[in-house]
């Protein structure tokens, strides 16, 4: 089976069944394949040929999904844009993937007018909206012009589908390819692993040009279950609480800073959230104290996922029955684990040579599974080394237990080497994040003339809390060895964070640089 083979067989088998609700429109799974069908008839009649890229920037919202069967089933490469981009950069990655089709929403309209000269791959231009700029075409127009029949394409499960791009945390963004059989891998090992079912309501909240969108899409499209999709502008969690109480979601998938945010609402219990099962948390490490409080106000399971854009990105899970707040001291020093690995993927830990530490030890995590990228768009020496061995080097820092679950301990780049020692920031972070002032933080290294870095913290309190530097300092220093604890905390009314809600070291580090 190829991905878009899912959608004909929802359309057959579940015709009647909801596919897909927005704020503006709900549709079930005839209508979802039929406008599927149209978009696909409309860019095979202008031109598109198997491998051609469509580029795609949009907002959240039912169009992204069409879209993303339209390509599935004509053998084009989805490519969702970053819809936070500025100009410049948005040329650079256009520039770079060469798309033959780009949609987008109107009020990217005059963006991409500006710099419309200097991009030339692009054909067609399609508009969501009535276009106001010349030589766009409208969306729902061309969609009414084509055809309900199903595409002739020959799709294989090893042609490229999408093109997803890294948050360019250590660069620009490369776009890493993902296959049909990459897909489906990741979709058949997630769906067992966190045991989904039928007649789930999967909602989504963060923006779908993430990796994470394209994950939720396939896996609930797999089985099939009904999507619901949330508009972006910003995380409002009393209004999050309230849409899982109407429409009875069963899923949903958070980073941290949101499960934060939901849990600083004051009458969070006043919700009706009975028919959650699971909440999914990724993006970035869930401190123990705040997944402690999120495990004691929620009524449902929590599962944490673990991954890259490049490889998978689901690729190990710690699972609902792990996480255990009234057992031994081994089970609650778990829930700062990140689980095992998930049921399509081999994980190794290895040291600077690619050679196996012992167990306990600090390595780099690698990873193999059918469900891993086969490379970056157009970067032969960046895939090179990013699949050295035929095994995806993630950059990330962890180590396994006795039991082999594996604890993150931090990106190789934002480890702090004080004096020839290293400090992993997160082990810091656990310790603040028990002071009961505090609400958020991120720790950092920063030159130092005698020890090379030495670590600095950037806290938020909670609103009506007072702590002060010293207070933090002291409260680290009885907890941690004294090398570890940070030498000065600043204190900021907010931490910088990406448009999936994790917090941005870089610009962090960024506000020290001198």
């Amino acid at each position: 089976m190829v991905v878009g083979d899912m959608i004909i067989r929802n359309a057959n088998k579940f015709p009647d069944k909801v596919a897909v609700v927005t704020e503006d429109r709900a549709m079930n799974f005839r209508e979802l394949n039929q406008r599927v069908n149209r978009l696909a008839d409309i860019l095979v009649a202008r031109g598109l040929k198997k491998g051609d890229r469509i580029g795609v920037l949009v907002h959240n919202g039912y169009q992204f999904i069409e879209l993303y069967f339209a390509a599935a089933k004509t053998g084009g490469i989805f490519c969702p844009y970053n819809n936070h981009l500025r100009k410049e950069e948005l040329k650079d990655i256009l520039q770079y993937s060469t798309p033959r089709f780009l949609f987008l929403d109107r009020d990217f309209g005059e963006m991409i007018a500006s710099i419309r000269p200097e991009l030339s791959s692009v054909a067609h231009y399609i508009c969501l909206q009535k276009p106001e700029w010349p030589g766009m075409e409208e969306y729902e127009t061309d969609i009414a012009g084509g055809s309900v029949e199903e595409p002739v394409a020959k799709v294989v499960e090893d042609d490229v589908l999408s093109i997803i791009f890294t948050a360019g945390t250590t660069g620009k963004p490369k776009g890493a390819m993902r296959t049909h059989r990459h897909l489906m891998s990741d979709a058949v090992a997630s769906a067992i692993d966190l045991r989904v079912e039928y007649n789930e309501r999967v909602l989504i909240t963060f923006p779908m040009y993430h990796v994470a969108a394209e994950d939720n899409i396939v896996r609930h499209s797999f089985l099939p279950n009904t999507i619901y999709i949330k508009k972006e502008g910003g995380f409002n969690p009393a209004e999050v609480l309230e849409y899982i109480s109407k429409e009875r979601i069963t899923r949903c998938q958070f980073v941290p800073t949101m499960i934060h945010s939901l849990l600083q609402i004051p009458d969070v219990k006043k919700f009706d959230l009975s028919s959650l099962k699971l909440i999914l948390y990724a993006g970035s490490p869930m401190p123990a104290e705040l997944l402690r409080q999120a495990l004691e106000i929620f009524p449902c399971g929590f599962a944490q996922l673990y991954g890259q854009t490049e490889s998978g990105p689901f690729t190990t899970v710690l699972k609902p029955e792990d996480h255990i707040l009234n057992g031994s001291a081994a089970d609650l020093g778990r829930l700062t684990s990140s689980g095992k690995a998930a049921l399509n993927y081999e994980i190794r830990i290895v040291d600077d040579n690619d050679k196996d530490v012992a167990i306990g030890e600090v390595g780099e995590i690698i990873g193999k599974s059918e469900a891993m990228t086969i490379g970056y768009w157009q970067m032969p020496e960046a895939t090179a080394e990013k699949l050295k061995g035929g095994w995806l080097h993630t950059g990330d820092l962890g180590k396994f237990d006795k039991e082999g679950f594996i604890y993150i301990v931090e990106r190789k780049n934002d480890m702090i080497i004080s004096g020839g020692v290293n400090i992993y920031p997160r082990e810091v972070e656990e310790v603040l994040y028990r002071h009961p002032a505090v609400s958020e933080v991120s720790v950092i290294g920063i030159p130092d003339e005698h020890w090379g870095e030495v670590v600095k913290a950037a806290v938020v309190l909670k609103p009506g809390a007072s702590a002060t530097e010293a207070d933090l300092i002291a409260f680290c220093g009885a907890n941690l060895a004294g090398y570890k604890k940070p030498k000065t905390v600043d204190f900021w009314k907010e931490l910088p964070k990406s448009p999936q809600g994790k917090i941005l070291k870089k610009d962090i580090r960024k506000s020290y640089e001198k």
